[in-house]
C-alpha cells in the first residue's frame, strides 16, 4: 500500500487559550487543544504573559520571552508535556528563596524586577520549575547579591 508523505513540517497559523488549555490552528486547518496543566510555566502565567509570545521557525514552535518557555508544535502533535522539575531544581529552591528574602524583597517585588510573574517566582522557589544556572544569575542580579553568593 502506497501513501503520501506530506515532507512540510506541520505550520501553526494561529494560537489562543481558552477555558485553561492552549489552543494551536495549523495551516491545514486541524486544531491542537492542550491542558495548561501540560506546560507548568504556562499554567501559572499572566493574562500579559500569555499574550507576550511569538511563532518561531516559521510556525513550527512558538515563544514566551518573559516565561522562558518554547514549545512545538511537533511536540503538541505528540502530546509531549513539559518535563516536571527534577532534583536539582528542588536543590536550587531554597538558594533562590534566601537570596530575595536576604535582598528584603517579596516574590511580586523580585518579579518585577526580573519582567517575570510572581507565579513564576513562587514555582521557582518551591522546586516546581526547571530551573538551573541562568535562572540563578537572573535572581542574583535582580536582588543585588554577587554571582558567587552563598546563603
Amino acid at each position: 500500500m502506497t501513501t503520501l508523505a506530506n515532507p512540510e513540517a506541520p505550520r501553526a497559523t494561529h494560537l489562543w487559550f481558552e477555558r485553561g488549555r492552549l489552543v494551536v490552528q495549523l495551516q491545514d486547518g486541524r486544531e491542537l487543544a492542550c491542558p495548561l496543566a501540560f506546560f507548568p510555566r504556562l499554567a501559572v502565567a499572566s493574562p500579559e504573559e500569555l499574550a507576550d509570545w511569538r511563532f518561531t521557525g516559521g510556525g513550527t514552535g512558538m515563544h514566551w520571552p518573559r516565561l522562558d518557555e518554547d514549545l512545538s508544535v511537533q511536540g503538541l502533535l505528540e502530546g509531549r508535556r513539559t518535563p516536571p522539575a527534577g532534583a536539582r531544581a528542588k536543590a536550587l529552591a531554597p538558594r533562590l528563596r534566601a537570596a530575595r528574602r536576604q535582598a528584603g524583597l517579596t516574590q511580586a517585588q523580585l518579579a518585577g524586577r526580573m519582567g517575570r510573574s510572581q507565579a513564576l517566582v513562587s514555582l521557582a522557589e518551591r522546586g516546581g520549575l526547571r530551573s538551573g544556572a541562568p535562572y540563578l544569575r537572573a535572581v542574583l542580579e535582580a536582588c543585588g547579591l554577587p554571582q558567587d553568593w552563598q546563603p
